[in-house]
């Protein structure tokens, strides 16, 4: 088009205002205010248990409960925060250290077990458990992500996939043994690394910029 004034009238018609996000801890506060519902929901599909809290190792359990909980608010505030250029990152570190406490607190637990190791095929009802839980927050976690994409779809995607595990690990800690394993541990560790992995791969084309 040659006649710029012409281009610029019409850009303008068709221009629309752009509402600005709200700040990325009020994005998280209301994303798991939708995506624990959910998550419970599709976790009512699976046989429920319910977790002994008279138990010896009931503390640390809740404290386990309380780690995930903080983990998942954490990164899922921080993936809101990647997704926006520029913004600054104050919650990086504390990620970091909410996951080696939430490591920690599971290795405590699983030590001071009746049966520390586990036997073979222990926790795979946890891992179909997170996964299935997991599901419906990976797509509200990228519809939510695509509202401002990012320049960082990876990074991104791949903290908000952390925070769907420490989210989903919630959830399980209501219907799961007190007393832990590390076998079972590790089962814990190979769902968040699934669900880390489907929210970057189900998510990068809608995400990216």
């Amino acid at each position: 088009m040659n006649n710029h004034d012409t281009l610029i009238e019409q850009l303008c018609r068709e221009a629309h205002p752009v509402k600005r996000p709200a700040t990325p801890w009020l994005r998280a506060a209301g994303w798991m205010l939708v995506a624990l519902p959910c998550g419970f929901l599709t976790s009512l599909t699976m046989h429920r248990g319910t977790a002994d809290w008279s138990s010896p190792g009931a503390l640390w359990a809740g404290l386990w409960i309380l780690a995930s909980f903080c983990l998942g608010a954490l990164a899922i505030t921080t993936a809101f925060s990647l997704s926006i250029a520029g913004y600054r990152m104050a919650h990086r570190r504390w990620v970091i250290v909410c996951s080696v406490v939430w490591l920690l607190i599971g290795l405590i637990d699983a030590t001071m077990s009746p049966d520390p190791v586990g036997r073979f095929g222990d926790g795979q009802y946890c891992y179909t458990f997170m996964m299935i839980a997991g599901a419906p927050m990976v797509v509200i976690a990228i519809a939510a992500l695509r509202r401002t994409r990012s320049l960082r779809p990876t990074s991104s995607l791949a903290i908000a996939g952390l925070g769907i595990a420490a989210t989903s690990q919630i959830l399980l800690g209501f219907c799961h043994p007190v007393a832990g394993e590390l076998i079972d541990l590790s089962m814990h560790l190979a769902a968040a690394i699934t669900l880390v992995a489907a929210t970057v791969i189900g998510g990068r084309r809608w995400v990216r910029i």
